[in-house]
């Protein structure tokens, strides 16, 4: 039942390529302009219910202390390396200035007073730890309401901050904390690239046509877009954990290039037998998409067994990631046979490096390296 639903539903994308690309590209477009208008930022809201840090975290909200908000950290050193906060005026009021400069930032509660325990002797601001030991260090914690009512242009006003008093102040300025860590975007992108380049490698080298190897990358492309820009979106109605985006492309350009080599390898094959590409591609969406959308189903369900922990971020990042998953097995049996149809018969066709696999070039250079009789060709399935 389920081979003949995927037979139709292949050979129908294969035989109408551009409406199938063309509904992937619309879906595409709308999936990140939702993502644009509607979309959240990815929080970690690292509580579970019952747990004791939990309860802590509650008592402090309704007794109202202030201190159940986010956090950050501003540590300054003097630029000279024989000035200590100890005995430098200017190095004190330098730090005074700063504290200052810090409490009228907006949505700022308070902060740490280093400067105003160094008045009141150095063994106080060492007790307090506000400065360190030696007299060199100092930090200013600053304290912020929930990160609810918080954004990142709270972060770029503390990182503007800095920037504006380094050249003023006879200080180094680092900062650090929590509202960074909620807020400021991590530099991703360049290991996903890494990853679509050595992938496109691999597989040219395994199929030898540039064609074939570019299918499965696009077809990857086009879910994970899709899969992250829907997890966006979903982030505007709950707090999605910050890994969720990380761990779903990851997953989602692992699972969406696997499943695509499963059903191009089969379709080559059977254009290979002689059949035309759009009753090719039907045939390799019906036998080889029929264990994709069994493994699809199972790596969804394994990954909402998070659930069962009972713990709402885990909870959460596991349905985001299902979601990219999902999307790349509806990926596989609906946009890569379009893609196959498009591609027609040129599919069949090898390049330099699939003739040299064909004639046994390569296979005759490895078994001299490796010792080996001959690498074992790949079958061929006639159709049924």
């Amino acid at each position: 039942m389920l081979s003949k639903a995927l037979l139709r539903l292949g050979a129908s994308a294969a035989r109408h390529p551009w409406r199938v690309i063309a509904a992937w590209l619309i879906a595409a477009t709308l999936a990140v302009l939702a993502a644009v208008a509607f979309g959240g930022r990815t929080a970690d809201s690292m509580t579970a219910p019952g747990l004791d840090s939990r309860r802590a975290a509650e008592l402090i909200e309704r007794a109202g202390t202030g201190q159940e908000g986010m956090t950050a950290q501003v540590v300054v050193t003097p630029l000279d390396d024989g000035t200590t906060f100890f005995d430098d005026d200017g190095a004190r009021t330098a730090l005074t200035r700063l504290q200052t400069e810090v409490k009228r930032m907006p949505h700022v509660l308070g902060t740490s007073d280093p400067a105003g325990a160094l008045d009141a002797g150095g063994d106080t601001a060492v007790r307090g730890g506000l400065v360190s030991a030696d007299g060199r260090i100092a930090v200013v914690r600053v304290q912020y309401p929930d990160q609810s009512r918080l954004s990142a242009e709270d972060l770029d006003a503390l990182v503007d901050l800095g920037d504006r008093l380094r050249p003023e102040l006879p200080l180094r300025i680092e900062m650090g904390g929590n509202l960074f860590y909620a807020f400021s975007d991590p530099d991703g992108g360049a290991s996903e690239l890494i990853g679509l380049l050595a992938a496109a490698a691999i597989l040219f080298l395994a199929f030898g046509s540039l064609v074939a190897a570019a299918l499965p990358i696009g077809m990857a492309v086009f879910g994970l877009t899709v899969g992250v820009a829907t997890m966006t979106v979903l982030a505007g109605v709950t707090d999605v954990p910050t890994f969720a985006p990380v761990l779903g492309s990851m997953v989602g350009l692992g699972v969406g290039i696997d499943y695509a080599l499963f059903v191009l390898a089969r379709h080559r094959e059977y254009l290979a037998c002689g059949l035309d590409p759009q009753a090719a591609a039907g045939r390799a969406v019906a036998t080889a998409g029929r264990p994709v959308v069994f493994a699809g189903g199972t790596v969804v369900v394994s990954i909402l067994g998070l659930a069962v922990a009972n713990v709402p971020f885990m909870t959460v990042g596991g349905v985001a990631v299902s979601i990219v998953v999902l999307t790349m097995v509806i990926a596989s049996v609906t946009l890569l046979p379009a893609f196959l149809g498009a591609a027609g018969p040129r599919l069949g066709r090898a390049g330099r490096i699939g003739r040299a696999l064909r004639d046994g070039t390569i296979r005759r250079a490895a078994s001299g390296i490796f010792g080996v009789a001959e690498l074992p060709r790949f079958a061929t399935i006639p159709p049924k």
